[in-house]
């Protein structure tokens, strides 16, 4: 079985919110080292844990930010399916476009993508790996938003 540090970095890899960041301290003696573990996530603490290893504390902390990270993904899907069943939206099936467009929450996809991509690429490789990690942000932006719904189009125009 995977440690929770690892399947917490994979979550957040999945759910494209950056590595998260472990602040952990020996807060004990060193004949009974006590050990306190942060977790933090794009700047934000999402668990705490205190242990006699810094492995247990950080493990800890892991289990409870994977638990925040769960339950925030509930509260944000059941928002999401609610508005797109208000929406005449199917809530439960996945959006395939078309995507609408908000120009600044493009331009914010696009100059992450444009910061996250291998520096030494050059030329057309360069520009197609900021395209598909901008598509990529875009459109798990408004996902995570609830901002996509599904438009009936006019037969016969």
């Amino acid at each position: 079985m995977q440690h929770p540090k690892g399947t917490l970095i994979e979550r957040c890899k999945q759910l494209r919110l950056g590595a998260p960041s472990f602040n952990t301290r020996n807060l004990g003696p060193d004949h009974e080292p006590r050990f306190e573990s942060e977790v933090l996530i794009q700047g934000e603490v999402y668990g705490r844990g205190e242990a006699g290893t810094k492995r247990d504390a950080e493990r800890r902390a892991s289990e409870e930010a994977l638990e925040a990270l769960e339950a925030l993904a509930a509260r944000t899907g059941a928002a999401a399916s609610h508005r797109a069943q208000d929406q005449g939206g199917a809530g439960d099936e996945p959006f395939t476009g078309p995507w609408p467009i908000f120009p600044e929450v493009l331009a914010a996809s696009l100059t992450v993508a444009g910061s996250r991509v291998n520096p030494t690429l050059m030329g057309e490789t360069a520009i197609l790996e900021v395209q598909a990690l901008a598509l990529q942000l875009y459109k798990g932006t408004l996902e995570a938003l609830g901002e996509v719904m599904e438009i009936e189009e006019e037969v016969g125009r």
